[in-house]
């Protein structure tokens, strides 16, 4: 059941926004609420993401606040949900995460799920005011959220590769194991290359991570290892240590986000 509450139902139409909080706790609910009310927003109220996902076929709202972690279906599910079905209709509904998760990459994978922003918890009334703020300076077709010194580019551009894999998520599970099985002999073998001064080789190994990368949709990934062919093609190796690191770390964030994808194929 979706509850509504409104504490400014006659407010002013161009600052009160009409928003859908997708929420399990209760406690969470009501603190949200109450952020949200105080600002004159009307709230509607889904538990999990499946219940956002029934309200959001009903009606579209300003915005809604999704928060990653839900029984029955998770926020990420329900985004991803949510932005296959949009490939047919050509709409896109704004969601914002919220979640308490700080491991490495959660925000990265909440990107790739198809957010527009995210928001940690508890939620900071600064956070929340700059999020509303951004939607009704720029509108809706301009709304972007940006976090403070984040220009970072997700690592897996999660609708191209959902669309590469014709939304095969079973696929998906099968091709991160190959590529988490793979990746790792394949950077021993670039550093061993560069410690050896080998450019055939890492000129080998980086054309064969473009390739892979670029199928999974990982821009970044895929622009490192364009550059250390680049590098074996030439025979200029004096960066290409520092370059194999930094492309290291980004497969680590790919996998993270498409395991991510696929999780709930063995749930």
């Amino acid at each position: 059941m979706v509850t509504q509450y409104s504490l400014q139902d006659d407010g002013d139409s161009t600052t009160s926004l009409h928003i859908l909080l997708a929420e399990d706790n209760p406690v969470n609910q009501k603190l949200a609420i109450r952020l949200l009310e105080k600002r004159g927003h009307r709230v509607a109220i889904a538990s999990n993401g499946r219940e956002a996902l029934s309200a959001l076929e009903k009606r579209s709202y300003d915005l809604v606040l999704m928060d990653v972690q839900m029984p029955e279906m998770d926020g990420l599910e329900a985004t991803m949900l949510l932005r296959e079905k949009e490939k047919v209709s050509g709409e896109r509904q704004l969601v914002v995460a919220m979640t308490a998760l700080v491991m490495k990459g959660d925000r990265e994978r909440c990107m790739a799920a198809g957010m527009d922003g995210y928001l940690s918890k508890p939620i900071r009334p600064q956070e929340l005011d700059e999020v509303l703020d951004s939607y009704l300076a720029r509108g809706r077709e301009g709304f972007s959220v940006a976090e403070p010194n984040d220009s970072l580019e997700a690592s897996v551009s999660a609708q191209e590769l959902l669309e590469r894999i014709d939304g095969d998520r079973v696929l998906l599970s099968e091709l991160v194991v190959l590529f988490r099985g793979d990746y790792p002999g394949q950077i021993r073998t670039a550093r061993e290359a560069v410690a050896k001064g080998d450019a055939a080789t890492l000129e080998r190994v980086g054309h064969a991570l473009k390739g892979a990368t670029g199928n999974l949709a990982a821009p970044i990934a895929s622009r490192i290892a364009d550059e250390l062919e680049s590098m074996g093609r030439t025979g200029d190796l004096a960066l290409a240590g520092t370059r194999v690191t930094a492309l290291e770390e980004e497969l680590i964030r790919v996998v993270e986000v498409l395991e991510g994808l696929g999780m709930e194929v063995s749930q």
